[in-house]
């Protein structure tokens, strides 16, 4: 689950620092050597790419709560100067590997790492994926004086794209609450392939063999600007080909992206260009795309790849039979990420960001505001408050 918070200054090396019910406490820092100490840890783990460099943090976590602790070295998120927050990719680490349950009351000290792109200025945050109190609460200095990167934030969203017969264009900047984004450039799958690695050349030259029922790469080069006032993760799904109508066109996969990828996590004002793909089918159009930040994101975008526009799609609708549910009954939720908003409204802040499976307490009855129907909820793990759309919940099975 992730939640809206103010990201914590950083706690300096062999200092202790408190996230919900724990103690972590960064015991030492390999930074400016990062690259040589996963070099020598196992031949088997893959070179830095290129314009970054490991680092790697020995950590001791304390449990001082009532409940098991799950805690893994991808719950330390680093970043350098460029502002992407980079988790501990498949690397072999120094023994023992920050990987644990903790018990009520026991201790842990183990190693993660990270990826950065500036070896001078490291801070490490903590962001686990099973909640401990307020996200961002802990961040580690990895070098004497590191702080967080700042950059320009905000500005107003426009709305370019909004309307599918008025789509925006290739180098045209859309931008919504959360993220400002320009699609540059559109190339084919064989391009694509030539710029990829290991991992989509495994499937042979499309240009000579062919990827037969696969289908064929579409490739997109992106810029992207976090807008909001909290780290942001870009989603591989949040671009998808549609039809003219606005429907997206479903069972397209998303492929694995060349370097620089363009699914990273960014602090607040921070802008990354890479690459995103879409493995496309013969029965799919590849003329426009939508940018939907989430499922129940209101602001969706159009984005023309050839300058076809399109119609109106159908405006959504709060038709649906209402659940039956009472104030204190659970539900989870059925989707990968979903936002919870301070009101009813799909525009409207975002208190917290839900993930498939998160409890939420009904608080009251539902209201139908924005072509959803809403209700108050509050979410078990920390008890913010907030609204969320019956579309994304289902009563909890006894």
């Amino acid at each position: 689950m992730t939640q809206t918070a103010t990201i914590a200054a950083p706690t300096p090396l062999a200092t202790d620092a408190t996230a919900g019910a724990l103690t972590i406490r960064v015991e030492q820092a390999i930074t400016a050597d990062g690259n040589a100490t996963v070099a020598s840890t196992s031949a088997q783990s893959d070179a830095a790419p290129d314009g970054l460099a490991y680092v790697l943090a020995q950590v001791t976590i304390t449990n001082n709560g009532q409940q098991l602790a799950a805690l893994s070295a991808t719950d330390f998120p680093c970043t350098g100067a460029d502002g992407v927050l980079r988790r501990c990719p498949s690397i072999a680490l120094p023994d023992p590997p920050l990987d644990v349950a903790l018990a009520p009351g026991e201790s842990f000290t183990g190693w993660t790492a990270g990826l950065v792109n500036d070896v001078a200025s490291v801070v490490m945050l903590f962001d686990p994926a099973i909640s401990q109190g307020t996200r961002f609460s802990t961040a580690f200095a990895l070098t004497d004086g590191a702080a967080l990167p700042t950059f320009e934030q905000g500005g107003e969203a426009n709305d370019l794209g909004a309307d599918i017969s008025a789509p925006a264009g290739l180098g045209d900047t859309i931008q919504t609450a959360s993220w400002s984004l320009n699609v540059t450039e559109s190339i084919d799958g064989g391009v694509y392939y030539d710029i990829s690695d290991y991992r989509v050349q495994a499937l042979g030259d499309p240009g000579t063999s062919g990827w037969g029922e696969l289908g064929a790469a579409l490739g997109l080069s992106i810029t992207i600007r976090n807008t909001a006032t909290q780290p942001r993760f870009f989603s591989w799904t949040s671009l998808e080909l549609v039809a003219d109508n606005g429907e997206p066109w479903n069972h397209l996969l998303a492929m694995t992206q060349p370097l620089p990828p363009a699914s990273v996590e960014l602090l607040p004002g921070a802008t990354w260009t890479g690459w995103y793909g879409i493995l496309v089918q013969p029965w799919a159009t590849t003329s426009l795309l939508r940018f939907q930040d989430s499922h129940i994101d209101s602001d969706p975008r159009y984005i023309s790849l050839d300058g076809t526009t399109g119609s109106a799609p159908e405006p959504t609708s709060a038709e649906a039979e209402a659940l039956m549910l009472g104030p204190g009954e659970l539900v989870e939720v059925t989707e990968e990420t979903v936002n919870v908003r301070s009101t009813t409204s799909a525009s409207a802040e975002i208190v917290a960001e839900v993930g498939l499976g998160d409890q939420l307490a009904i608080m009251g009855p539902p209201v139908e505001a924005d072509g959803y129907r809403w209700y108050p909820v509050e979410v078990v793990a920390d008890g913010t408050a907030g609204f969320i759309a019956q579309d994304f919940i289902a009563p909890v099975s006894d």
